[in-house]
């Protein structure tokens, strides 16, 4: 999974190590801010690549029952569950079609997609036209995209009637508020406001659409604490891969 790691920015780590850290299982939460403060004081490709194999362990695990994680460390095999069983895991968690083939970029960016397109398409067509609105659609031409798309909606189509940012700023909405959802109004803000205190930039990118997450999507039926894990990265990093695909550049 290093091709998805490789991407983030340090305001994407600290977000994704906000979502990770847990007091109740074997993750090393300690080493993790470790190297993510190295990471933040020396970004540097030797400084990533220690952040992002913990990372990738850390993630792994939490894909991984306890028992079978230890077994596979203390006989030597590579510990924790493939990533890419992981976004299959997730996909079939939020109903959406499994992505059995790609690099796990690929991967990432369809599960990340797909989600967003389905919860759209479950809104009603007041909700819908009210989200296309605050991203800055005309309420004629919102109106009416609706209208003829009669509840069927993909992302090329979206991106075919509208700009690639109002698309991706429908993504983001849907997915930090699935994220705040999954982890909790009071503990989403938390970390919401801690990254965007440290990295401005980030909640440029974030839009003030997704930071304030009003709508109410479907809740998830989450049977186990890594679910509140794996399911939030997986969404992250497929946003995070879809801005670097796109070419999006807001840091700094």
């Amino acid at each position: 999974m290093q091709d998805v790691l490789n991407i983030l920015t340090p305001a994407d780590y600290t977000f994704l190590v906000g979502l990770l850290e847990s007091s109740v299982n074997l993750t090393d939460d300690s080493r993790l801010r470790s190297l993510l403060a190295t990471v933040e004081a020396f970004d540097t490709e030797e400084s990533r690549a220690a952040l992002n194999r913990q990372l990738e362990r850390q993630i792994r695990y939490l894909g991984s029952a306890d028992l079978a994680f230890l077994f596979r460390q203390a006989t030597g095999q590579e510990p924790g569950v493939a990533f890419s069983e992981i976004v299959r895991d997730v996909a079939q968690k939020v109903k959406v079609a499994m992505p059995h083939l790609g690099t796990n970029r690929e991967m990432v960016e369809r599960v990340a997609e797909d989600y967003a397109t389905q919860q759209f398409a479950d809104l009603s067509p007041e909700a819908q036209q009210r989200l296309l609105v605050d991203l800055g659609v005309e309420q004629e031409r919102a109106a009416a995209f609706i209208k003829k798309s009669a509840g069927v909606f993909t992302l090329p189509a979206l991106i075919a009637a509208f700009d690639v940012i109002v698309v991706q700023g429908l993504v983001k909405h849907i997915i930090f508020g699935a994220i705040a959802k999954i982890l909790g109004g009071r503990l989403a803000g938390q970390l919401f406001r801690f990254v965007a205190g440290r990295f401005p930039w980030w909640l440029r990118w974030v839009g003030p659409a997704a930071w304030t997450v009003s709508i109410s999507w479907t809740v998830l039926d989450l049977q186990g604490p890594a679910y509140r894990k794996t399911i939030p990265a997986v969404l992250y990093l497929g946003l995070c891969s879809i801005r670097e695909r796109e070419g999006i550049v807001v840091e700094g």
